[in-house]
């Protein structure tokens, strides 16, 4: 009897367990369903609009599962564009894919950075090159900390 009890046990305990869905799964799931969260922003520097900034999240079984930040700057000589996809598993980032533009206003010349991290390089405190020289570990663990802590509850 003993034997059936555990048995029991250990068969809903391992069926209980959230199963991890993959990035191809997550999209797919993203193209299905609405966003939980959109907010959009401008940026100023000095009383002057030099930017703007969108944020879009989604849910699945009210879990947080992909949110992208996208960024666009422009000064008298380049326009920066910066879209940053996030995947999550139990609120916590698996997969993360960067992508930065530098255009020249003058030429229109056009400079990308890109680049994808895993979940042991995104809680990594090496810094990630780039040739844009942006402190991009401070600005992924900013927009991170700002997805996780303003989901809804």
């Amino acid at each position: 009897m003993k034997k059936i009890i555990f048995f029991l046990l250990f068969v809903n305990f391992c069926f209980s367990q959230e199963k991890k869905l993959t990035i191809s799964q997550i999209d797919s799931i993203v193209k299905t369903i609405r966003p939980k969260i959109e907010s959009s922003g401008i940026i100023k520097k000095k009383k002057k609009n030099i930017g703007v900034f969108g944020t879009t999240s989604y849910e699945f079984e009210d879990n947080l599962i992909y949110s992208y930040y996208n960024e666009t700057t422009k000064d008298k000589e380049f326009e920066f564009l910066h879209f940053y996809e996030f995947y999550y598993f139990n609120d916590s980032p698996i997969y993360i894919k960067i992508n930065i533009e530098k255009i020249n206003s003058k030429d229109n010349s056009k400079e990308i950075f890109k680049a994808e991290l895993n979940k042991f390089e995104i809680t990594s405190f090496k810094e990630i090159k780039n040739p844009f020289l942006i402190n991009l570990r401070i600005k992924l663990n900013k927009i991170i900390f700002d997805f996780i802590n303003n989901k809804p509850e």
